[in-house]
């Protein structure tokens, strides 16, 4: 052992640590200034590096976004298209369907022109998908360059023209078009009533040119081009609606997901997309939408005040620091290794012979009485293996004298306990028949000396009959405590339970001036019980309550769904009786311990003993609150079904 303590008192432990200080120490503070130096400089390169592609997005999405707002208004100003739109609505609402317009001559020159100049600027402004006009009194469409929606009903048209009346154009956020069902940008403009002559236009708006533009081939392009973001790397766009943030785009660890994946403001998973839905940019680490850690750039794009995200995992954005510190922990272990080698090759002549004494000790010290270290020399180490020697000579004597002496004490013991228990066993039942044979002793010996008196005989002849059969019931119950018992388990309602073990003792209830109240939940599953067992445990606790109102009180049973354990119903029996004091509340469930001592009284200490071994047995529980002088409330947890 004290080898252990002066571990570092050791010649070779003292020189493999000298050269390893003199070696690592330095090689160790050259490194770790390195790794600080360079981890700083990755770091910041990655930082720098997402928040360039977080400003590039940014740019990109206003610019893109502000040309189409440039397009939609020089499409406004199209006098020409104006006035020809203005003419073919003021002839679609002559007819009773687009079908009759475009039968009619001069209505189908019209449309085909129209739908010609649409298709025009369909193959001038690429960006946009279809390019339709609707009619400004119903929300029809009335042409479109997707001939499957001509003649639908657009249901969401007065907010095109309700917003028309405060501006010359204006765009649609993100959203599923009803007519193309696809997610679309709906860039949108008047139609006002324009002169087909004199091309002046009113402020009237007769009609609106929409211009979808489909998110997945224009916006979404823009957010999934991911150079240099590695594999788990993304950008993505959001916008606010009420207290949800929206994803706008397809996620890239979470297809499918635009506009029908969203999170709520106040959660702590992707604070940046809150934070650049809300108007804030920078950059910050974080918990994305999946859980897991990144680093995310945060633009805010104040056209259509979405939140723009650009983020990656940080086990990648930060995996060149990682291999940093590998290399530069594989470095030192290896520097390590090999001071730790030499150091071991020069010190092994020295101290080869204090490490066979080492390994002796231990071998001794495992156990191994029987080992001898052997002395080779005669120096302070021959001296010390000596002296090991010795000791485990007389450990070896002193262990086996230790056995013999544990065997025969195991032995001060067991018996002892056996006697123990069975005298204070025999001591309980002697205490509780002692009693009732006492009074059989007596009244045989009166009815010996009055034979004649008849009157008497019958009298005393009457009262042991009751004492025997008290002794038989002591008996009984112990035989009841002591062996085992079957239970017969299967679904049973509880109420049923209840209303039948009321019915052995409401006879009882009257002449003491108990009220008994029922508060049964009509509505708890079956529990699993024995439904003999458990009417019996009921019926001890509430004739327990009884002979605590000796004055009278109220006596409640209530049902209900166990709050403490799930899959449980519980019962509450509760009294307003005299209460049970916390020194006896200790014992109630101890055998033979009763309360029941006074003249007049019996109790056997048994019932509550055995109404607890029931329950156990029915794997439920049984607890006791109580006040003294204001009552007691037995508590009965039973299960639902198995294995609760």
């Amino acid at each position: 052992m004290n080898y252990y303590k002066n571990i570092f008192k050791s010649i070779k432990i003292q020189l493999i640590c000298s050269i390893c200080l003199l070696t690592t120490v330095p090689l160790l503070f050259v490194c770790v200034v390195e790794y600080y130096s360079s981890k700083g400089a990755i770091e910041q390169r990655v930082i720098e590096q997402l928040t360039s592609i977080a400003d590039l997005k940014k740019n990109e999405l206003n610019s893109w976004l502000d040309e189409r707002l440039t397009d939609t208004s020089v499409i406004a100003r199209n006098k020409i298209l104006a006035a020809a739109a203005t003419s073919l609505l003021q002839q679609r609402r002559r007819f009773e369907s687009i079908d009759q317009l475009r039968r009619s001559e001069a209505g189908k020159v019209n449309y085909e022109r129209i739908l010609e100049n649409l298709h025009v600027l369909k193959q001038v402004y690429k960006h946009y998908n279809v390019i339709s006009i609707i009619d400004g009194a119903n929300g029809e469409v009335v042409i479109s360059t997707y001939p499957e929606i001509v003649g639908k009903t657009l249901s969401s048209f007065n907010s095109y023209i309700d917003t028309l009346e405060k501006k010359e154009v204006a765009v649609k956020d993100i959203y599923t078009s009803e007519l193309i069902d696809q997610n679309c940008i709906t860039y949108f403009c008047p139609v006002c009533m324009t002169d087909s002559i004199t091309l002046e236009s009113s402020d009237i708006i007769i009609g609106v040119i929409l211009l979808d533009v489909n998110v997945k081939n224009s916006i979404e392009p823009v957010i999934h081009n991911w150079p240099g973001m590695g594999d788990t790397g993304e950008t993505l766009l959001v916008r606010r609606e009420g207290n949800n943030i929206v994803y706008l785009n397809d996620l890239r660890h979470k297809p499918g997901s635009a506009l029908k994946f969203v999170s709520p403001i106040s959660s702590t998973l992707d604070i940046p997309s809150v934070s650049s839905s809300g108007g804030e940019e920078g950059i910050k680490e974080s918990i994305d939408y999946r859980g897991v850690p990144v680093l995310s750039a945060y633009r805010h794009i104040p056209i259509l005040t979405w939140g723009l995200v650009a983020k990656q995992d940080l086990t990648e954005a930060f995996a060149p620091v990682e291999k940093l510190k590998n290399r530069i922990i594989l470095l030192i272990l290896v520097c390590l290794i090999v001071v730790i080698a030499m150091g071991i090759s020069l010190t092994s002549r020295i101290t080869q012979p204090i490490l066979q004494l080492v390994q002796g000790a231990k071998a001794i010290a495992s156990g191994n009485l029987d080992h001898r270290i052997p002395v080779v020399s005669e120096n302070e180490v021959g001296l010390l293996a000596r002296e090991f020697n010795h000791m485990a000579m007389k450990l070896k004597e002193s262990y086996s004298n230790l056995e013999q002496k544990v065997e025969e004490r195991t032995a001060q013991l067991l018996r002892a306990e056996r006697l123990a228990a069975v005298g204070e066993l025999a001591a309980e039942v002697a205490h509780e028949i002692n009693n009732p044979l006492g009074g059989l002793q007596n009244f045989a010996s009166m009815i010996e000396n009055e034979p004649a008196n008849v009157s008497q005989t019958k009298k005393y002849a009457t009262l042991m009959l009751e004492g025997l059969k008290r002794v038989e019931m002591i008996v009984k119950r112990l035989l009841t405590f002591s062996r085992p018992y079957t239970l017969h388990i299967a679904e049973n309602d509880i109420n049923t339970i209840i209303n039948s073990s009321l019915e052995f003792i409401e006879h009882k209830a009257e002449p003491c001036h108990v009220s008994i109240h029922k508060e049964l939940n009509r509505s708890l599953p079956p529990v699993l019980v024995d439904a003999d067992h458990i009417s019996m445990v009921f019926i001890n606790i509430m004739v327990n309550a009884l002979e605590s109102m000796p004055g009278g009180g109220d006596l409640t049973i209530k049902t209900d769904t166990c709050k403490r354990h799930e899959g449980c119903v519980t019962v509450n029996i509760s009294d307003t009786g005299c209460g049970i004091s916390l020194e006896i509340m200790k014992k109630i469930f101890e055998p033979f311990f009763s309360t029941k001592n006074k003249e007049g009284e019996k109790g056997l200490g048994m019932g509550l003993v055995i109404s607890k071994r029931i329950i156990d047995d029915h794997r439920g529980a049984i607890n006791i609150e109580s006040k003294v002088g204001e009552g007691t409330t037995f508590m009965v947890c039973l299960p639902c079904r198995t294995g609760e």
